[in-house]
């Protein structure tokens, strides 16, 4: 049981903090400098908040939460990349691929942790 708890938290910090530097090494390629700021590492901080708790609700078993969170985080991005200007397909694809590499990164360490506990525990 212990082993279970101490794989389940190794991968909970792995899949939360080391999502960021496989996101951004993916994702530096597609980044414009003409892009519009926000805050300085909100993009990072918002990223390690998405993959904690989606890994958090992949362990609770509360898939309809982690719908949840990419519709809410779309709908609210949604007036930032509306539009037909270049830079506005940009951002989108870019905010796009951010998502979805989150979500790779998660459910791939997610599933290396259910391999890793029906093996060992």
């Amino acid at each position: 049981m212990i082993l279970k708890y101490s794989l389940s938290g190794f991968a909970l910090i792995l899949a939360t903090f080391g999502g960021s530097p496989v996101v951004k090494y993916f994702i530096n390629p597609f980044y414009d400098q003409k892009f519009p700021q926000g805050f300085i590492n909100a993009g990072n901080l918002i990223g390690i908040l998405e993959r904690f708790l989606i890994f958090l609700f992949l362990l609770l078993k509360q898939y309809e939460l982690i719908g949840f969170i990419i519709t809410a985080k779309a709908i609210y991005r949604f007036g930032d990349i509306q539009g037909t200007n270049d830079i506005k397909m940009k951002l989108s694809e870019y905010f796009i691929l951010g998502t979805f590499l989150s979500l790779i990164w998660v459910f791939l360490i997610y599933s290396l942790l259910v391999i890793s506990i029906n093996v060992f525990v």
